[in-house]
Order: C-alpha cells, then sequence, then structure tokens
C-alpha cells in the first residue's frame, strides 16, 4: 500500500487533475462491490494511490468506508 504523497492530496484536494486518480474530490459516487455495494457517497480523501486508488467515501453522515477506484462509479 502506497499512501499519496502531500503533494499529491494537496492537489487532488484543490481540484487539480492527478495522474492515474479518475476521481475528484467530493464527487458523488455508487459503490459497485463489497459489503456497501449499492450505497451512494461522497469523496472525501485519498487513502492509496498504489498499487490501485483507494478512496474514502463518506456514505453517511460521519460514516466513511474505503473504496477501490474500479469498484466505484460517478452517481447519476
Amino acid at each position: 500500500m502506497t499512501a499519496p504523497s502531500p503533494e499529491i492530496t494537496a492537489a487532488w484536494r484543490a481540484g487539480q487533475p492527478v495522474a492515474g486518480v479518475t476521481f475528484a474530490r467530493e464527487d458523488l459516487v455508487t459503490i459497485l462491490a463489497g459489503e456497501h455495494t449499492g450505497n451512494v457517497g461522497s469523496l472525501i480523501a485519498l487513502a492509496q494511490v498504489e498499487p490501485e486508488v483507494i478512496y474514502e467515501v463518506e456514505i453517511d453522515t460521519n460514516f466513511v468506508v474505503p473504496a477501490k477506484q474500479s469498484e466505484i462509479e460517478r452517481a447519476d
């Protein structure tokens, strides 16, 4: 697991593009796999960038779960 550098975290939080990172901070996403399948939430942090991007998703007030980039999609 590789946590994002402070520079990558700051860029992502500022809305700047980050190589390999598809979604932006506060994007509304649907979780497609795992225990929380079907939940919709907002991206609040980058937890990991390598080997796969993992975000922290707030699916309810103060309830945050990890989600792999490959297992989420933008919510309609």
